[in-house]
């Protein structure tokens, strides 16, 4: 990411298009997902982070995003779940959990994996429009301090699939090129679509 600074010592980030690099945190998980899926559909490119309890709260809106084959990818620290006692014990029971929900799964084992498959990932989902959750352990890796070898926005611009991301953005919900979506079906015809789908997972 480029950094510049606003004239007050403050450092801002920017994405490979120059732009501010916007983060916004939500009042919950939920309200996390929520925001995550509308964006999507708004076209714009958006990722998310979470753990155990709170990739819980996501899951309605898994289903959605991987239903509308809406390109992401969702980032885990993952951990155990709140059973008989509070635990940040990395057993993974929060990942497991979402299998179902249609997303592609990638582990990284070290600091170094988890900022090289965070770029895999993301040209990934957007060369596949399958979402990913890309997931790390909870405690050991998601907590350590190493040192990594950075690829550079000149490398990012090399490996971003630009014409994906002009096709997710035409995708978008717009008054321009209104489209049907969320809709009611039948037994019959929403099971065709269903298996319509399976031909971005092979």
């Amino acid at each position: 990411w480029a950094a510049t600074d606003d004239g007050h010592g403050v450092k801002k980030f920017l994405n490979l298009w120059g732009q501010e690099l916007k983060v916004v945190e939500m009042q919950s998980e939920a309200g996390a997902a929520g925001a995550l899926h509308g964006a999507l559909n708004s076209g714009s490119l958006a990722t998310t982070y979470t753990a155990s309890q709170g990739l819980l709260l996501y899951i309605p809106n898994l289903y959605k995003i991987a239903g509308e084959l809406l390109p992401t990818v969702i980032h885990v620290a993952a951990r155990a779940l709140t059973g008989q006692a509070l635990s940040i014990y990395g057993d993974h029971s929060d990942v497991m959990l979402v299998r179902g929900t249609g997303l592609a799964m990638v582990s990284s084992f070290t600091v170094q994996e988890a900022h090289d498959m965070a770029i895999v990932t993301q040209v990934s989902t957007l060369n596949s429009r399958v979402p990913f959750l890309h997931f790390m352990d909870g405690f050991r890796t998601s907590h350590e301090i190493n040192k990594i070898k950075l690829v550079n926005d000149d490398q990012l611009n090399e490996l971003m699939p630009w014409e994906r991301v002009e096709e997710h953005r035409q995708r978008a919900l717009s008054p321009m090129h209104p489209s049907q979506r969320g809709t009611a079906q039948a037994p019959d015809v929403f099971m065709q679509l269903v298996e319509s789908s399976n031909k971005h997972y092979d």
